[in-house]
């Protein structure tokens, strides 16, 4: 049987119980009522297991530990001490487990994954016998050439490294010289014009089993269950329910005590002894299963579009605060152009963003920043630059006037509210500039600006991740001294409590240790339960592996991050005619296992750190160039129709794909420009050309499709077919089903596809090239490249 650690009776710190082995099947009825309990806040992230030994932050679910009564699992040991930290040892009893903790007499249940990690050696046989060092840098160590560190065994040296499962790109260091590694065929392009070399860890993933939404009454959910699970769990909120299995079924009745609640979701998660299925999410209100999208509310945060605003390049609302910055050394693209708060109200106002479709505007900072000018670029143009983008604060509480006021902030926040908008603030929580009054005071609260050997720590992003500046003017804060983080998640925290705003977006995330993010979201979840109204979105901006980016998404930590691997993977997709579906499936595949079926991550049409797609996709911008220098040095515009086409086709897969879609500002009317600051032009709204308006027009129909189609929000997603240039991409969710075909016009040949039978649709569809669909059978044409989404 179970035994259960109790905080009541403990007497020591920390202590060790082993756990009897018995597992209860839980495909099997629960048998228990359930009563609503609300001490975590939001759905409870899955406990992920590590191959060794896990540390689950307890705090990072309930505000106050010492109201723990009891914690349960069925794992193999674990220990707990006083202050809610449990240490999960060994492996779990299936890829899928639950974990049940009692707080002030409420049971609550977190679901609890089996690692995927094993150990892998990685061996590397120099390119001549006389090498002293060989360092490797990769997706599998953060690209940091030092933190795996090769032994010479022999004429050939390796590493042991503990990896999840899967495909790993890399470079090799000869003697501080990076090159490919000549002995391995496998590489893949690296986005910017390159190749990295590949190896794969472990054997490749077999088939993920599958269930679907089949059928909700007002009493009960039925799934469809093919693979025959050995293992489900069925959580309502965060409590287990009873589930029971009928052939190819999984039955789950909704307890009548969730009926009075407005909002609740229903998760399943299920293996079949050696692997774990798709999750399913289902949202209800007030008890019934959600099947009209008209019924979800701007805090159901899956049904997001989002669009980013530079507030200084979108709209100039009030000339009176134009002040670029009077320095002859600043190239004009570098200054401030006058887009202000009030632009944005305007636009909200005029009904830009509703006709989009969009419900969330993410603006960037508005802190109040340097003035004067500051960096130098020097190649080919010289220029200095103006802090016109927010990044470079010198006060953390008061808003820059060249971009508004607080009357101003104040009235886009009620404006888009009025019109079921959410927004969200771009918040620089790393560093400050030199300028600010607290570095002058405090400058021991700041990382120091070289490192021990002497060497300046400026721009090392992987080597000194923690610690660098991103740039001589720009300090680092001390992160490890929590005398800082309780300072700086103040400041933060003064943003929610003086506006109504519905969350953040984090710069630089992955420089910022986690004591910074558990201590923040601590606070935000404390102001959550004295405003039960107020709903925070934390969305993370992290350049690095899937394993990197995860470890600061969690119930204390953020909602989600930016998926800058499946961007690089669509670009190279969409935008090079010759490349097919093939890396773009996988790191689909990738972001739904390490984040979840039903994840929140940001789906990014373009950044401000990239040229613009479109540049790249009609060869404006080559990914062999400096994309910096050309927009220094070219005036970059649209070379044909052929981007515009590319770029209505990265729109359909990141309206149709897992996530939250986000637009970069202008790419709905397909805006060129090299990398920054050409990137960052001014937004125009009243001359576009036909190719322009109709980017915008497909655009608008895409969108309005993603929140009006509940199979594209909360839907199932299932690979049909990935060969030939083509990507066939089935959704479900109960009777909603869209169908989403990519077709790069590679084969010469007429494709017929055959679906699932769980995947049948009609004929509606929203199409840039003609494809039949016969029941269940779609025929490409040789002809036809685009997509299609074919929907019911």
């Amino acid at each position: 049987m179970l035994e259960y650690l109790n905080f009541s009776t403990m007497k020591k710190p920390l202590f060790i119980l082993s756990v009897a082995l018995t597992f209860l099947a839980a495909c099997a009825s629960n048998h228990k009522e359930v009563k609503p309990a609300h001490a975590i806040q939001g759905l409870a992230s899955p406990i992920r297991l590590q191959l060794d030994t896990t540390r689950v932050y307890m705090t990072d679910y309930f505000p106050e530990t010492s109201k723990i009564e009891s914690i349960s699992w069925n794992g193999v040991n674990w220990n707990s001490d006083s202050t809610g930290l449990v240490i999960l040892l060994g492996s779990a009893p299936s890829p899928v487990s639950n974990m049940n903790i009692i707080y002030e007499g409420g049971s609550y249940d977190i679901p609890v994954f089996a690692t995927n990690k094993i150990r892998h050696t990685f061996t590397y046989k120099p390119s001549r016998p006389d090498v002293t060092t060989i360092e490797v840098s990769g997706s599998m160590n953060g690209w940091n050439r030092k933190a795996s560190p090769l032994i010479k065994n022999g004429d050939s040296w390796s590493v042991e490294m503990v990896l999840n499962q899967g495909l790993y790109q890399y470079r090799i260091w000869e003697d501080e010289i990076e090159m490919m590694d000549a002995s391995n065929t496998n590489t893949i392009s690296n986005g910017m014009g390159g190749f990295n070399n590949t190896f794969q860890a472990g054997t490749s993933t077999e088939k993920q089993p599958m269930m679907f939404t089949e059928h909700a009454s007002q009493t009960s959910i039925t799934l469809v269950d093919a693979d025959d699970c050995e293992h489900v769990f069925a959580y309502l909120d965060n409590q287990l329910i009873d589930t029971h299995k009928e052939p190819g079924k999984i039955i789950i009745d909704i307890p009548k005590s969730h009926t009075a609640k407005e909002r609740s979701h229903l998760r399943v998660f299920a293996d079949n002894g050696t692997t774990r299925y798709n999750d399913i999410l289902i949202p209800l209100k007030n008890g019934q299963v959600i099947t009209n999208p008209a019924e979800l509310t701007r805090s159901d945060l899956r049904n997001t579009i989002m669009y980013f605003v530079m507030v200084d390049r979108f709209v100039d609302g009030d000339t009176s605060n134009n002040r670029p910055t009077d320095d002859s050394t600043i190239h004009a693209k570098a200054n401030n152009l006058g887009g202000d708060l009030q632009g944005i109200t305007q636009k909200i106002k005029d009904g830009y963003f509703e006709k989009l479709g969009i419900n969330t505007i993410w603006i960037s900072p508005i802190t109040t920043n340097a003035e004067g000018a500051w960096g130098l670029w020097d190649k080919g143009v010289k220029s200095t630059f103006s802090a016109y983008h927010g990044y470079w604060p010198t006060a953390l509480r008061s808003i820059d006037n060249r971009l508004g006021s607080k009357v101003a902030m104040d009235e886009l926040l009620a404006t888009a509210h009025a019109n079921n908008m959410n927004v969200i603030l771009d918040y620089v929580a790393h560093h400050v500039h030199q300028e600010h009054p607290l570095y002058k005071q405090m400058p021991e609260w700041t990382t120091p600006l070289y490192l021990p050997d002497g060497s300046m720590n400026t721009e090392k992003w992987d080597e000194h991740r923690l610690t660098t500046w991103f740039d001589t003017f720009l300090p680092t804060w001390k992160f490890a001294d929590h005398a800082v983080v309780e300072a700086l998640t103040d400041t933060a925290m003064y943003w929610v409590e003086n506006y109504d705003l519905d969350g953040f977006r984090h710069d630089a995330t992955k420089h910022i240790n986690e004591d910074f993010w558990r201590t923040l979201t601590k606070k935000v979840k404390a102001y959550q339960a004295q405003h039960p109204n107020r709903s925070l979105y934390q969305i993370g901006e992290t350049y690095g592996n899937p394993e990197l980016i995860s470890s600061y998404i969690s119930s204390g930590q953020m909602d989600a991050q930016f998926d800058f691997n499946l961007y690089d993977a669509a670009v190279d997709a969409f935008a090079k005619p010759e490349t097919n579906f093939s890396n773009l499936e996988r790191v689909l595949e990738e972001s739904m296992t390490y984040y979840g079926s039903h994840h929140l991550m940001g789906n990014i049409t373009g950044n401000q750190d990239r040229a613009r797609f479109i540049s790249y996709a009609d060869s404006s911008v080559q990914f062999s160039e400096d994309a910096k220098l050309a927009g220094w040095t070219r005036n970059i515009q649209n070379r044909d129709t052929s981007g515009y086409h590319n770029m209505e086709m990265l729109m359909a897969f990141l309206m149709t794909a897992p996530g939250v879609p986000c637009i970069y500002y202008g790419d709905e009317i397909g805006m060129p420009g090299g990398n920054d600051p050409d990137n960052r032009r001014m937004m125009h709204f009243n001359d576009w050309n036909s190719p322009q308006a109709k980017l915008h027009e497909a655009t608008q129909k895409l969108v309005n499709l993603r929140r009006s189609n509940m199979a594209l929000s909360y839907g199932e997603t299932e690979i049909i077919y990935n060969e030939n240039g083509v990507l066939v991409i089935g959704r479900k969710y109960f009777d909603s089903v869209a169908i989403i075909t990519l077709n790069k016009g590679l084969s010469s040949e007429t494709l017929s596809i055959q679906l699932p039978t769980h995947l049948s649709t009609t004929s509606k569809q929203l199409l840039q090239n003609e494809i039949r669909i016969n029941q269940n059978q779609i025929e490409i044409q040789p002809s036809s490249a685009g997509y299609n989404v074919f929907y019911k």
